[in-house]
């Protein structure tokens, strides 16, 4: 149900390559249908973008008086915008190849869906894909609306560009933060993958110690048996793992221009936060549990996306490295069996496991941290730029 419910954003913006029917994507007429209808509403936010940049904003405002915050909220929408047209572009430029991946995809997770036996194990891994899917649709709601709350508390007369240019904003940020969810699930369902190989491996690996501890040679069936189910798990999760890449190679532009939005929407939140605090900006409570709801629905959704840009990549490689190792004191299996592992870990070590954002640099937990202080630093500059010219215009 939760699946269905990203689906369903994804299609409403038009953020999908095409209808998805029972088991494969809808070809011919329906598909040509959704295209006009994408077609319509890239047009409409096209038409629409004038509006992100009133001129009246700055003088009739509550940033009218500070440079700085100026600054900070047209370069705050500049990025939105970015981010807004790297994902229709990418539609448009790469919706041959975004089909193929998808249906990559979903027969990727039908093969892996043969795994799940409903045990335990799997159960718990289902139930905690769940709760972050549920997670990131709490995040999606509750940034929307306050960023809506927000914007409708800014102090200008109720007119008719007045009106447009929240309507705009408001557009901009569902389009937005749908498309960084749709991301975000696409790698956490490849995760769910991985981990139910990984799981699967795991009960391999305690079948054949349980048979190393308790026989004094592997039964031909046996051998068999899991010489089969490891040459499988080889194969998905190489099949993952490419995945994993292409995803990364097809949306890098796009997750480029979402991650400099964050920056800078960072760096604009711990500024307004120091505005706030030493009551250089007039607020009220109503206000600031708005500011306060903003700065959890932001980091929330970066917690969550940077770990799981971890997991697919540093983390699960760690994971099925450490599993392999498992395998390698086991005496009773044949050599074919050897073979495999050693196949297995091959592939390991052959594909890098960290992703380059546009080929410049690694995003991970650990850089991240390192953003997040090079915001910190950003803003203490930012604040003494304020505070000077404060002095200045007293004297």
């Amino acid at each position: 149900m939760l699946l269905k419910s990203f689906y369903a954003f994804g299609l409403v913006c038009g953020l999908v390559p095409a209808p998805l029917g029972k088991v494969r994507f809808l070809r011919g007429c329906s598909q040509r249908w959704y295209l006009l209808y994408t077609a319509c509403l890239h047009g409409v936010l096209l038409i629409l973008l004038p509006f992100t940049f009133p001129q009246f904003l700055h003088k009739e405002s509550n940033i009218g008086n500070n440079m700085v915050l100026q600054w900070t909220f047209t370069l705050t929408s500049i990025t939105r915008v970015l981010a807004m047209l790297s994902g229709g572009l990418m539609m448009w430029l790469r919706r041959k190849k975004l089909l193929r991946l998808s249906e990559n995809l979903l027969n990727h997770c039908l093969k892996c869906r043969m795994l799940d036996d409903r045990t335990t194990k799997y159960t718990t891994l289902w139930k905690k894909i769940r709760g972050l899917l549920t997670q990131t649709l709490i995040v999606v709601f509750l940034t929307i609306s306050v960023a809506a709350l927000i914007l409708q508390k800014i102090d200008t007369y109720h007119s008719f560009i007045n009106v447009s240019m929240i309507v705009v904003h408001v557009t901009q940020f569902i389009y937005v933060v749908i498309m960084m969810a749709g991301v975000y699930v696409i790698l956490l369902v490849l995760h769910w993958q991985s981990e139910l190989v990984y799981v699967a491996l795991k009960d391999l690996c305690v079948l054949l110690n349980h048979e190393e501890r308790n026989s004094l040679v592997l039964a031909e069936t046996k051998a068999k048996k899991s010489l089969a189910i490891l040459h499988n798990l080889r194969q998905l999760y190489a099949e993952n793992r490419r995945l994993i890449r292409e995803v990364f190679g097809t949306f890098d532009i796009p997750i480029a221009f979402m991650l400099l939005k964050m920056f800078v929407t960072n760096i604009n939140l711990v500024y307004h936060g120091v505005q706030f605090g030493n009551a250089s900006i007039e607020t009220s409570r109503y206000t600031k549990i708005l500011g306060q709801f903003v700065v959890i629905s932001h980091y929330w959704y970066a917690i969550l996306l940077m770990n799981v840009v971890d997991d697919v990549t540093r983390g699960s490689i760690l994971k099925m490295g450490s599993l392999l190792r498992e395998f390698s004191h086991l005496e009773l299996v044949k050599r074919d069996f050897q073979v495999q592992l050693e196949i297995f870990s091959d592939h390991l070590r052959c594909h890098p496991a960290a992703y380059k954002v546009c080929g410049l640099f690694i995003i991970n937990r650990q850089t991240s941290l390192v953003y997040f202080f090079y915001v910190l630093v950003q803003v203490l500059v930012l604040v003494q730029f304020d505070l000077k010219n404060k002095v200045e215009d007293t004297h």
